[in-house]
Formats: structure tokens, sequence, C-alpha cells
């Protein structure tokens, strides 16, 4: 439980200090979890650049509550900081022994557990296997497909979007993930085939999700990202579909059609019933770009709200791995390397590195070729070693279908090329490819 919180300049910090709260969005700092006691001065140093001042926790913080107030009660009086500047300050309690060990071992912890214990964020857990939680996931998709392509026909007919309606798709999609993302991932990867338009909106819902979840976002938070994910391109339903479908690279004016999907969106949701500003936020800023390239208003960096910012990578991340008119879809390998790529320039660079912890290099579901020329599919993730998950082979060195298929958990073999008997991931393969099913495999 969370107590008592007050205002604190920047100036003024400590060691001791649990912060649980900034002057302005996490995601705008390099700090990745919301919450940390400080521990350290380089800590101090970096809350100094980013903030001019931070909200501490009383109860969590390992520093006495009246301490931290009369520090409080210092910096509001000028003749005490003055004084305060001319004197060493008393010396900090430290922090208990068990949080000095805990912070210890967070700072070399991979799958950030420790971190999301000792910030307060939510920590989910795998409840379900993925395959006990595939047929789950399939059900939950085709559910979604069906109330999405009622949707997309309402609009379409002139009528408004009914937010209830799509809640109604998003809920159980919300509830798998967090009982597992692989199964839902998996079976989102495969969905490739069909029509784009509310594939593409359902697939991006759940990756925004998927990403949520691994950052610790509350329910709340995440029914906004699912929601917004399945109505971010909702204002193509206003677009030809001759320009949408169109195989060639569009003139400067179709490109131009093509732009406004944003405004149309915002026109066809901002009056429904439920729909909260973050919504908005993230269908108006999904095309905006961290280097300010994006459109439609050339917004650049923090200036981008942080829901953007998500709808933007995965928005990206699911056209990329799509069959579209005038590409072929690319592995989610690629497509992983591709958003690296472009972190840092295109993508807020944290971000895009939590969204490849939360999906792993090779997300399940993803076909691979092994460094000995076997080719399996991805069934379940490696938290701590993301590029060491578990793979199913489906076909030998010479490409024929294996007559049992076996399982590598590829964290358990030697990944170093000196070493004999070394087994790594070589590369990925769009989905589809050999003829090969996943789904055959998992149900």
């Amino acid at each position: 439980m969370s107590g008592k919180r007050i205002k604190i300049d920047a100036a003024d910090l400590v060691p001791g200090m649990y912060v649980a709260q900034l002057d302005r969005p996490w995601l705008e700092t390099p700090f990745l979890f919301q919450g940390f006691e400080i521990s350290e001065e380089s800590e101090i140093d970096q809350l100094r650049h980013y903030c001019q001042h931070v909200y501490v926790d009383l109860k969590r913080s390992s520093m006495s509550a009246d301490e931290i107030q009369g520090r409080q009660r210092k910096a509001d009086d000028p003749v005490l900081v003055a004084f305060e500047q001319r004197k060493p300050g008393p010396a900090a309690k430290p922090p208990g022994l068990v949080r000095r060990i805990a912070s210890k071992f967070a700072r070399i912890d991979p799958t950030g557990t420790i971190s999301r214990r000792l910030s307060g964020l939510q920590d989910y857990r795998n409840k379900s296997s993925t395959r006990k939680e595939a047929p789950k996931a399939v059900s939950t998709y085709n559910n979604a497909v069906a109330i999405m392509n009622d949707v997309l026909t309402t609009v379409r007919d002139g009528r408004s979007v009914d937010v209830e309606t799509v809640r109604s798709a998003v809920t159980p999609m919300i509830d798998s993930v967090l009982r597992n993302p692989d199964a839902m991932s998996w079976f989102v990867t495969l969905q490739k085939q069909d029509d784009y338009s509310y594939h593409h909106s359902i697939a991006t819902s759940v990756w925004a999700v998927v990403l949520g979840r691994h950052l610790g976002f509350d329910r709340r938070s995440l029914d906004k990202l699912a929601i917004g994910g399945m109505l971010l391109d909702i204002g193509k339903t206003r677009l030809p579909q001759e320009i949408l479908q169109k195989p060639d690279r569009l003139s400067p004016h179709e490109a131009d059609l093509i732009c406004q999907h944003v405004d149309f969106s915002l026109d066809m949701v901002k009056s429904s019933h439920g729909i909260s500003r973050d919504i908005l936020d993230m269908i108006q800023s999904h095309h905006e770009r961290h280097d300010g390239s994006g459109y439609p208003q050339g917004l650049s960096g923090a200036d981008i709200p942080v829901y953007g910012r998500i709808a933007g990578i995965v928005d990206c991340y699911d056209a990329m791995v799509t069959t579209r008119p005038y590409q072929s879809a690319r592995s989610s390998y690629d497509a992983v390397r591709e958003l690296n790529k472009h972190s840092g320039t295109l993508f807020q660079k944290e971000l895009v590195e939590q969204f490849v912890q939360a999906l792993g290099m090779f997300p399940t579901g993803s076909l691979v070729e092994l460094n000995t020329g076997e080719v399996g599919i991805v069934v379940e993730q490696n938290r701590v070693r993301r590029l060491r998950p578990k793979v199913m082979l489906l076909l030998d060195q010479s490409k024929q279908p294996i007559k049992k298929n076996r399982t590598l958990d590829l964290r358990k073999l030697p990944s170093d090329s000196k070493k004999p008997n070394a087994v790594w991931i070589a590369h990925g393969h769009e989905a589809g490819a050999f003829g090969i099913d996943p789904q055959d495999y998992f149900m």
C-alpha cells in the first residue's frame, strides 16, 4: 500500500527517499519503472536533470517521515535553504537490509521482476501455459473479429462508433493476455492472410496490451490501450478502397488522402460516450515520430503523448509482419530488427527496448531456422534470455518433415559456436513458409 506523498524539490533529494511520482510522465525519462527508492547519488543526478520536483512516498521510504517533511519545510523557507547550503546535512538513514539486498539484485535481474516489486507496479505472472490458453485465445480472437466486422459495417453506413461494443471485444482479449500473452501473440501472428482492416485493428490492440502488461500498466490503462488500438485506423473506412488496395506507389495526392485518416478517425470517435483523452491522444498521435518526422502535427520526443508513442510502435510492427497490397510480410524477427534500427530516431529508445522484451526477438508462433538448417516454430518464450526460446522442430536439415516432432529448450543448450553441439536461431521466416501452418501444432 502506498502512503502519503509529499512534494520535494529535486535539489533536496537524498538517499532513502521513495520517489513515487515525477513532475512529468515516467516515459519521458530514462527511468523504466514507476517508483523506486533512491540508493545512489547517480540516481539523484538523473532526477535533478529531468525534474524540478518529485513526490516522495513517506510510507515506502526507509528515511523517516519526520526527516523528509523537515526537508520539505526547509525547501519552503529561503533562509533555511541558504543555511542548509552552508553546513553539511545529516546523514540519511540507510535503506533497510532487505531493500538494499533486493535493490542490488534488481540491477542484475534481466526480467525486471524485482524492480517491479520494489516500484509497486503490477507484476503480472502467467496463470496458464501457452498450450492451455491457446484454444481460449482462438475463441477470443474470433469473437473480436465478428464484433469488429459489425462495428466497421456500422461506421461505413455512417453511424457512430459504439465504444461499449468495442469494449466487449477487447475485454476478453485483455483477460487472455493477462493469463498468458504468448498464446494470443501466437494466434495474432497467424492471422495475416485475410481482410487487413479489422485484423490489423485487433492485432494492434493485442500488441498494445502485451506491451502495457510488460510495462506494468493497471487494468484501466490496459483497457484504454486496447480500445485505442482497435480504433486507430477506423477513419480509413472513409477512404476509397482503390487507394487502400493500390499495389503501386501512391501519388502525392493519394498519400495526402491517406494521412487524413487520422482526422477522420478522431471525428468519428470523439463524440462517442466512453472515449477518454488518452484514447483520443493515442489515435491522434500514432503517426507522430520521435524525431519530428511524423504527422499530422510533426510532434517530437516528449511532446508525443505516451499512449501515442506506444501506438506508433505496435502499429508499425504489425504493418511490417502483415502482407499488404504493396508489400509482402516480413518475419517477426526482421520486423523487430527494423524497430531496433529506428530506435532513438523514429521511436523512443526505451519503449522499443521494452516492446522487444515483451515480445521476444522471436515471438511465439514465429517460424525460425536454426544454425543446423532445421526449421521449427517458437512455442514458448524464455523470459530471461529472449534469444533462447523453446522451439518445436518441424523440418530436418534437408527441409523435409520430421516424423516425430521434438521440442528444444535453447536455454539449456550451448550457444557458443566454439562449443560442440551449439545451437542457435540463425534467422526467422515469414508466416506460412514451407507450407507450415503453426495452428496445427498448438491446437
